[in-house]
């Protein structure tokens, strides 16, 4: 017996009045294409980033919906499902796995993964957050912040 979950990612042409519903559809991916995702995805010069519950990360073409990447993202831990979104900052992609591993990867149509950290295999499932050049993690028991030469 499925999961029950239904997943599906599209493009809309903004404008327009009425239904708007065929006129206005750039493209539609309906599963196996379109993978099973808890987060938003984030757009970045002419791509989609979305993270799947299984930890793959995709990269998709913003304008057709074509695959360009598709990658799992495996860190040390046991749980590499991740059920956050990621974030972009700069041109790297900050993901989070459920076992506290955060994975940084250049926002491009190559797949290139700059970095795996990991903070003890804490569980974690919240999306991280960027402010004023500092990385913030929430886990199931504590709230990191990362920052280089950050000071009061």
């Amino acid at each position: 017996m499925g999961s029950g979950l239904r997943n599906a990612a599209l493009a809309i042409r903004p404008g327009g009045r009425g239904d708007v519903t065929t006129t206005h559809r750039r493209w539609q991916l309906s599963p196996p294409s379109s993978k099973a995702c808890i987060g938003s995805a984030v757009i970045s010069r002419g791509h989609i980033f979305p993270v799947t519950m299984m930890g793959f990360v995709q990269c998709l073409d913003l304008k057709t919906g074509q695959a360009v990447w598709d990658e799992r993202l495996t860190g040390p831990g046991a749980k590499n499902s991740s059920w956050s979104s990621p974030v972009l900052a700069g041109n790297r992609l900050y993901v989070a796995n459920q076992n506290g591993d955060v994975f940084v990867l250049r926002a491009g149509p190559k797949f290139e993964c700059l970095a795996t950290n990991s903070i003890g295999g804490e569980p974690m499932n919240a999306s991280l957050a960027v402010s004023d050049c500092a990385l913030f993690l929430r886990t199931h028991q504590n709230l990191w912040c990362i920052a280089e030469g950050w000071q009061r």
